[in-house]
């Protein structure tokens, strides 16, 4: 197949933008460590390796090194490239521990369901060939009836889990004998495929594992301090791997990363094949067929960012032996194409970035992408799925300048490092989350509810978890996370965003399943009237059924040659009425425009489709009247974001509003390392309720969080907005492709200056009071007030008197300040009152004043640059 790929390269029916060779290299091996000959794992190796290895004894030499540092007991992080072994190495690890001692356990987590599907038989097999039974490998993930899984607890020694399930299921039921058995008997904790752990996801997952850790701690008592907890972390796309694996587990790690890296090398053919805008998907598919015409030995894998896409990509080609593979399919379907896959049955597969994980299929020896993949990280993974066992190639199908717009060549993006890798562990609000259910797995297991020790908590944790205890004292800001909590914290507070419903796809009222997808994949894919495409064959969408005790979409077999597209309108309804403000943040002009940080009601709506035959629009509204199962459905959530008004004509059309809300919400995500996923932008229909009126405000762009609830991710938005301006202002300045942008920023810049700052609070005796201060704009941007290094604090040990929103003042003691989120707080202590008891936590300096006796506190000068207490110099 490579030599087809080379006669597309060189026949010239193409433009090749770009190529170049990675070259191969030969492997470099060590000898088996020998504290694995003391189970059967050692000779197991030995064999393997003169098999595999055409007769060479021993193992490629890093992962020899990363097995010494394990049989050390170290806490290891194997970053090196795809095709590496490195589930060879955990593997044998595991193995072995537990079959030198029987009472050990083992925990495998692995991010998708289909990833533990798919490794479940590797580690089968080689269990069986050292001695072990099957079921002594279990499964435990949203595949598995919840009436099964404590039986694989109570019987098997190594679980392969999702995180998912781990927090969902296992830890409520942590005081059940066979889960608390399993946990106190956990010896190993291998994470695969840790670069996934980012963002909304890894950040949840960082508190599980902590959680998890003090649930076995507290089960082993005095023993834990001789029985330590190994975990063995493996990914090939990750930057800075020991800084990320320590803040994701609050572990020390030895690292083996590709320097290291001595596996054998396939040499591969990497091009850029130009297309026309929009042009992309007719290109792949000319490819595909050149390659299948070409009836060489091996498989092709085509990779595309749409679930739709693989069907399109698959659908004339299936009688050649092509599949779509993508999330949603029903269990049977997907085994039935990974049997077929790995028995190397297809041609070619046609996937989303569900086979861009661990897979290992030896015959993929040509890789092709639509467009360039989203990310370097799911570059780098789909480039190292082909060539395992034989040269091949990859081929990114692109416009003329994918590359260029971003400055680089596809060679040099090829060389560009991965991008750093994103956790939130200081966000207050996820760690009031999990200290919601780190109280109940205390209070299951019976133990002191006081925060656990010998664990690296986040920065900040022991106060929020105090907070968050029943009867802790609770700040005001933390009642709408815990109002979502309810009673039922592991469920109510998922560790991906929000549990949203999710349907099941059945052929006919009755029919079987055809897999399924959440509300939000099904307003894209799945909407009345819909072409719905599953492993490629067509299905036209009957209705959605909706009850209190299922819900499902009906579908019937549909035209192949018909094709719809969804018209999906987004609005935001924000509202800065006084209990919507979040903390007072909140500034405006006097010419109605403002910023500010609210809470917002999100709604994203399916109102028709448009007929891919005729180009037609075919609204809801219309349809219904003759059939009334085709109706539009609605995505609603609850979330918090920053809205922006500029109150003049210029700024009201939807194009400026766009390219500014665009470029404002990606120097954010940029500057703060936030995943663009995890947050969005809008500039239509925005809503915004006031005291004196409310409804649609044409002058306003909205930035805001994605997870249902908030993580208030966008509060660094409002709190660094000078800074954040700054470096927009920046950016379009030396951007020469910037087309309007520049004009449109200077145009913001100048209504900024007239904005003041205004903090709303409310006091109980005296009503609600402005507190307002001028915002200064300059050609370094926008800022408060000139910033002054010395500033005048209270003194530590001060008892002052701090009053939070809505209730009455009490007498604090001030412990230090400090300057966070570019303003200044005090970090205070609360008295014990009847129900609750004393704690600390950090409050604006604005919420804090002199008390009545003049003795109990002072002022010192204090150096916001060093955060220590001294004198500003003579001038």
């Amino acid at each position: 197949m490579r030599e087809s790929l080379l006669n597309i390269l060189q026949g010239g029916e193409f433009n090749v933008e770009e190529s170049f060779e990675i070259p191969g290299k030969q492997a470099e091996f060590a000898k088996i460590p020998e504290f694995l000959f003391d189970s059967q794992v050692g000779v197991y190796l030995s064999h393997w390796s003169r098999k595999i290895q055409a007769g060479e004894s021993g193992l490629w030499a890093h992962q020899a090194h990363a097995l010494e540092a394990l049989g050390r007991g170290e806490n290891v992080v194997i970053s090196t490239g795809t095709a590496s072994g490195k589930s060879l190495i955990f593997r044998a690890l595991a193995l072995h521990k537990v079959h030198l001692n029987s009472d050990e356990r083992v925990v495998v987590f692995y991010p998708l369901r289909a990833l533990v599907a798919d490794q479940l038989s590797g580690w089968r097999d080689m269990a069986r060939k050292v001695g072990f039974e099957e079921n002594d490998i279990g499964q435990v993930d949203g595949s598995v009836a919840t009436k099964e899984r404590e039986s694989v607890m109570a019987n098997s020694k190594i679980i392969l889990m999702t995180p998912d399930v781990c927090h969902a299921w296992m830890m409520p039921r942590i005081g059940m004998k066979a889960i608390r058995q399993f946990v106190g008997s956990l010896s190993t904790l291998i994470i695969d495929e840790a670069h996934t752990l980012e963002g909304v996801f890894g950040s949840n997952f960082a508190f599980l594992i902590r959680r998890l850790t003090a649930a076995r701690n507290h089960v082993l008592g005095k023993q834990v301090k001789t029985n330590s907890l190994q975990i063995v972390a493996a990914t090939a796309t990750i930057a800075n791997p020991e800084d990320h694996l320590g803040k994701l587990t609050g572990a020390k790690f030895s690292v083996v990363d590709h320097e290291m890296d001595q596996a054998p090398r396939h040499e591969r053919i990497v091009a850029h094949i130009e297309c026309a805008e929009n042009e992309e998907f007719a290109v792949t598919k000319d490819i595909q067929h050149r390659l299948l015409e070409s009836g060489d030995d091996g498989t092709f894998i085509t990779f595309v960012d749409s679930r739709k896409g693989a069907e399109l990509l698959a659908i004339d080609s299936q009688d050649s032996g092509v599949l779509p593979y993508r999330a949603g399919y029903d269990k049977d379907d997907r085994e039935h194409i990974e049997r077929l896959l790995h028995a190397g049955k297809l041609q070619g597969i046609v996937s989303t970035s569900a086979l861009e994980l661990g897979i290992d299929i030896p015959h993929l020896r040509i890789g092709i992408n639509v467009g360039i993949p989203q990310t370097r990280k799911a570059y780098r993974q789909r480039l190292g799925r082909v060539a395992r066992n034989k040269p091949g190639g990859f081929v990114v199908v692109a416009t003329k300048n994918a590359f260029k717009r971003y400055g680089t060549s596809f060679e040099e993006y090829h060389e560009m490092s991965v991008e750093p890798s994103y956790l939130y562990l200081d966000n207050r609000f996820m760690q009031f989350a999990h200290g919601r259910c780190l109280a109940d797995e205390l209070e299951s297991l019976k133990s002191s509810p006081s925060l656990p020790t010998h664990i690296r908590w986040p920065t900040g944790f022991g106060d929020v978890y105090s907070a968050s205890r029943p009867g802790g004292n609770r700040p005001q800001e933390f009642d709408a996370i815990a109002e979502r909590g309810g009673d039922m914290p592991h469920r109510n507070y998922p560790l991906r965003n929000d549990g949203e419903i999710n349907f099941q796809i059945r052929k006919g009222k009755n029919g079987f399943s055809l897999g399924e997808m959440s509300l939000t994949q099904a307003l894209r894919e799945c909407y009345p009237g819909a072409t719905y495409l599953h492993m490629a064959r067509a299905f036209e969408v009957i209705a959605w059924r909706m009850s209190s005790f299922e819900s499902f979409i009906e579908v019937k077999p549909g035209n192949p040659s018909r094709s719809t597209r969804p018209r999906i309108r987004t609005w935001v309804n924000a509202s800065l009425n006084l209990s919507d403000i979040i903390n007072g943040h909140f500034r405006r002009n006097e010419k109605n425009g403002f910023l500010a940080e609210c809470q917002m009601q999100i709604t994203e709506r399916v109102e028709g489709y448009v007929d891919g035959l005729s180009g037609e629009f075919r609204p809801y509204q219309d349809l219904r009247q003759r059939n009334p199962n085709m109706r539009a459905y609605s995505r609603n959530f609850r979330t918090s974001g920053i809205v922006l008004c500029i109150d003049e004509d210029w700024f009201k059309t939807n194009g400026v509003k766009r390219l500014f809300s665009d470029r404002l919400r990606e120097i954010f995500v940029h500057e703060y390392s936030i995943l663009p996923q995890d947050v969005d932008s809008v500039a239509t229909n925005i809503s915004v309720q006031t005291p004196e009126s409310g409804g649609h405000r044409n002058g306003c762009v909205a930035v805001f969080d994605q997870t249902s609830g908030s993580l208030r991710l966008t509060e660094r938005l409002y709190r660094n907005f000078d800074h954040i301006f700054k470096r927009l202002l920046d950016a379009v300045k030396s951007d020469y492709d910037a087309g309007e942008l520049p004009s449109i920023v200077e145009r913001v810049r100048t209504e900024l200056a007239e904005f003041s700052a205004s903090r709303l609070v409310v006091d109980s005796d005296k009503g609600t009071s402005d507190k307002s201060e001028k915002t200064y704009i300059s050609d370094e941007g926008v800022s408060d007030k000139p910033e002054e290094t010395y500033i005048r604090v209270f003194t530590p040990g001060s008892r002052v008197c701090y009053r939070r929103q809505g209730q009455a003042s009490e007498d604090v003691e001030i412990i230090q300040p400090t300057i966070m989120y570019e303003e200044l707080m005090y970090q205070i202590k609360v008295a014990p009152k009847l129900g609750r008891k004393p704690g600390r936590q950090w409050v604006a300096a604005d919420s804090v004043e002199e008390s009545g006796d003049a003795d109990a506190w002072g002022y010192a000068w204090w150096n916001r640059e060093t955060e220590t207490y001294e004198d500003p110099p003579d001038e």
